[in-house]
C-alpha cells in the first residue's frame, strides 16, 4: 500500500505570472503506484516522472513533477497530489496545498472627488475633497502614499493616508496631481487633472 504522498517546491508566497515547480513523492506501493495532480478542478499534467525500487528490493517509491504558471486569480487555490493504486479501491491518499499568490502589478485607476458624490468637473470654488484611488495590491495594501502637483517643488502630503483633502478650492488648484502608492512590493503612480471653474 503506498503512504501518503508528500509535496516539496516553491517557497511561498509567489508572485504572479511567476512558473510553480512542485514535486509530490509516494514510497512502499507495489506494483509502483501513479500521482495524480489537480490545482482547484483543473487536472495538471505530469511535466516528469521517476519511479525507483526501495532499498527492501520489494517495493518503489514514485515521484512526480509539474509545473505552470500562476495568477492572482489562483491565490488561495488549492493543489492536490493524490495517489491512484489498486490497493487502496475505495479510498484516498492525497496531500493538499494551499497557493499563496502575490501581485506585483496594479492597474493604476486613480480618481477624485467632490462632495456631494454626485458632482462633476470642473469642480466649483469652495468644494472640498479629493482622494487617491489606487487598486490595492493584494495582500500587501500601500502602506505610503505621496501627493504631489506638477509644476510644485515640494510635496503636498506623504503619510499612509490616500485622502488628500482641499478645505476650501480655488482657481490655483487645477493642474494635474501625482499619487505614488507605494508597498513592499513597489510602487505604482497615477495621475489626476484637476479643473477648478468660477469667480
Amino acid at each position: 500500500i503506498p503512504q501518503k504522498p508528500q509535496i516539496f517546491g516553491h517557497e511561498q508566497p509567489i508572485d504572479e505570472e511567476k512558473i510553480v515547480r512542485l514535486t509530490c513523492r509516494s514510497s512502499g506501493s507495489k506494483p509502483a503506484a501513479a500521482l495524480r495532480w489537480r490545482l482547484g478542478n483543473r487536472e495538471l499534467k505530469d511535466m516528469d516522472v521517476d519511479v525507483v525500487e526501495d532499498p527492501n528490493g520489494k517495493t518503489f517509491t514514485v515521484t512526480s513533477r509539474v509545473e505552470f504558471r500562476v495568477t492572482k486569480e489562483e491565490n488561495g487555490a488549492e493543489v492536490t497530489c493524490s495517489v491512484d493504486h489498486e490497493s487502496l479501491q475505495n479510498s484516498e491518499r492525497l496531500t493538499t496545498v494551499k497557493l499563496q499568490v502575490h501581485c506585483t502589478s496594479i492597474p493604476a485607476h486613480p480618481s477624485m472627488g467632490y462632495f456631494p458624490p454626485d458632482s462633476t468637473p470642473p469642480w466649483p470654488l469652495g468644494g472640498q475633497g479629493g482622494q487617491c484611488c489606487l487598486t490595492p495590491i493584494p495582500f500587501h495594501s500601500p502602506q505610503e502614499f505621496l501627493w504631489e502637483k506638477e509644476g510644485s517643488d515640494a510635496p503636498l502630503q506623504l503619510s499612509s493616508d490616500s485622502v488628500l483633502i482641499f478645505p476650501f478650492l480655488n482657481k490655483s488648484d487645477s493642474g494635474t496631481y501625482v499619487c505614488t502608492a507605494t508597498s513592499s512590493m513597489g510602487s505604482v503612480v497615477a495621475k489626476y487633472n484637476l479643473d477648478v471653474s468660477g469667480e
